[in-house]
């Protein structure tokens, strides 16, 4: 247990009012992980000042601590034990300086990406990446797991949103590598180590972000598509296709679908024809009839080319409010299956088909009672599995030896956009190059020697 000596230096450093106990911590929600606040204690600092003391402190008395954002991470990057300190990054949350002209921002790590869409917004611009946890998801978090998200294939993940950082070490000493420039060849691009490290090699505390022109008039569609290669064909259509912009492209297959429109609604979406593979399409173009018409002639195209079996475009907000709820409210499955399998890997597009056609004969050989569902992100490949059952589950290993069949041959990746965490470890371990790994270790070694941040993730 925490000393009541660290305590009172913790409070020293902070003030009281930022430091809660386990009394105090049961009045907050945990987020997504029951584990997140199983330390008892958490440390909020003000300041990167603050923070930088406080892992001063910690890392003089061989504390361990775990940083925490918004709590919305999937794969334990956040869970903590007795004898650590949880640190908070929820008060740093100032927007600094937005600079339309050259569309950037500079923030502190615990502004949400829905504060900081909403303060672009005014400047016609957006953060240039998006998800649905938008409310309480946090920028530090986002970075250090590498968030991407629907507009991943045109805009990049985090990584490509950001542009300068300011890190504290585990022994308190500050790294400001704040450039608001795309061109800074400055030797070793060292920021780059702490995005998607989990806080497992410091602390994010300010950022300087690129901004993107905001979506101005946009066109919504829901299609049914014959097969994944179809989806893909059609994808690569509408990328070449100059009278539309494409914003997003994101696909679901059969099962996954019907159950959300079964639990969700409404009435019309059901009605669309039964297919293996559903898209939702979403394009822009200077005012809303011409971005209207430039879908619905596109998608005429894809008709007549046999890529598309039966559409939605929407004609209202509403209608694009609906079609966007069955895909954002992902939660449906999970709902309907808690002891569901989670996972979220990435395949290129040229092997979709062959991995989909592979899943679907895996999963039926366990049994007529095993479901797959699969969604996720048309462009950049990436897919959000849960394979459940109506009876008994089969064990996870068994699944997931059907989920990562071959994937990496193909040149995909087991872990796409949640992060390793303490849930992906044993997959990190078996999946990745030796040889990345032994230099990994040597990172966390030398920037980390006594093992402070967040220990047990990624390589722990």
């Amino acid at each position: 247990m925490i000393s009541a000596k660290i305590i009172a230096a913790l409070e020293g450093l902070v003030g009281k009012r930022s430091v809660r106990n386990a009394d105090a911590l049961r009045a907050i929600h945990p987020g997504f992980d029951s584990r997140n606040f199983d330390a008892g204690l958490m440390v909020t600092p003000n300041t990167s000042s603050e923070v930088a003391a406080v892992l001063r402190l910690c890392n003089d008395h061989r504390i361990a601590v775990v940083p925490h954002g918004g709590r919305t991470g999937l794969a334990g990057g956040a869970a903590s034990t007795a004898g650590e300190i949880i640190l908070s990054l929820a008060s740093l949350n100032r927007i600094e300086e937005i600079s339309p002209g050259a569309q950037t921002v500079t923030v502190g790590s615990g502004v949400t990406l829905q504060a900081l869409q909403e303060a672009a917004e005014p400047h016609g611009l957006t953060s240039g990446i998006d998800i649905a946890a938008r409310g309480s998801a946090t920028i530090g978090g986002m970075i250090s797991t590498n968030a991407g998200g629907m507009e991943a294939f045109r805009l990049g993940v985090m990584r490509q949103r950001v542009l300068g950082l300011e890190i504290v070490l585990p022994d308190g000493s500050i790294m400001s590598d704040m450039a608001q420039v795309t061109k800074s060849n400055e030797g070793y691009d060292l920021k780059q180590l702490f995005i998607g490290a989990e806080g497992t090699l410091g602390i994010v505390t300010r950022t300087v972000l690129k901004l993107s022109a905001r979506d101005e008039f946009t066109a919504t569609a829901l299609l049914a598509c014959p097969s994944a290669a179809a989806a893909v064909a059609l994808f690569a259509q509408l990328q070449r296709n100059r009278s539309l912009r494409l914003l997003r492209a994101e696909i679901m297959e059969r099962a996954y679908f019907r159950l959300a429109v079964e639990v969700l609604g409404p009435p019309a979406l059901a009605a669309l024809a039964d297919a293996p593979v559903y898209l939702i399409l979403e394009s822009e173009a200077p005012d809303q009839q011409t971005a209207q018409t430039s879908l619905e002639n596109a998608l005429a195209g894809g008709i007549e080319d046999g890529l598309v079996l039966d559409a939605i475009i929407a004609q209202s907000e509403s209608d694009r409010h609906h079609i966007w709820t069955v895909r954002e409210d992902s939660d449906v499955a999970t709902r309907a299956y808690p002891d569901g399998y989670w996972f979220d890997i990435s395949v290129p597009l040229q092997s979709l088909q062959t991995y989909l056609d592979r899943f679907s004969d895996g999963t039926t050989a366990l049994g007529n009672d095993v479901r797959g569902f699969v969604f996720g992100h048309l462009g950049d490949g990436n897919l959000h599995i849960c394979v459940a059952s109506d009876g008994d589950m089969p064990s996870r290993e068994a699944v997931k030896t059907i989920v990562y069949a071959d994937l990496k041959k193909m040149g995909g990746s087991f872990s796409a956009e949640h992060g390793i965490g303490l849930e992906k470890k044993p997959d990190l371990e078996a999946f990745v190059d030796p040889v990345k790994l032994s230099l990994m270790r040597a990172i966390k070694k030398t920037l980390d020697p006594n093992g402070i941040m967040n220990p047990g993730k990624i390589i722990g």
